[in-house]
């Protein structure tokens, strides 16, 4: 019984495997957005934009669904992460005498990628 127990188990992992890649080759598989650094403005690019974004947004959820795993769970999860890690960069850029919002994105990409390497603690 365990074995076959365990057979099914293999089967039900390979098939959700399987559906979880054909989800992130349809995520991949989005065109470029182009993404502005100004405030939204509601013309036909951002319509388009938030439509390209709406699909993706949607494909994550679904592999999350796919993969047994509670998007909100997971994106709250990712936030906390976010947060501890920039808490850690502002306190690294102070410790070198560097100030956040004065800093250079390549200065804060190093000690961006410096926190990650850490790990999260």
């Amino acid at each position: 019984m365990d074995c076959r127990r365990s057979s099914i188990d293999d089967a039900v992992a390979f098939s959700r495997l399987h559906e979880i890649e054909e989800v992130c080759e349809e995520i991949a598989a989005r065109p470029d957005l182009e993404a502005r650094s100004t405030a939204p403005r509601y013309d036909e690019h951002h319509a388009r934009l938030e439509d390209e974004l709406g699909d993706l947004l949607f494909a994550v959820v679904n592999l999350c669904r796919k993969a047994g795993v509670h998007p909100a769970l997971a994106l709250d999860r990712a936030n906390v992460k976010f947060a501890r890690r920039f808490r850690r960069v502002e306190q690294l850029a102070d410790e070198r005498g560097l100030r956040v919002g004065e800093a250079s994105l390549e200065e804060l990409d190093r000690i961006w990628d410096e926190v990650k390497r850490e790990g999260d603690r």
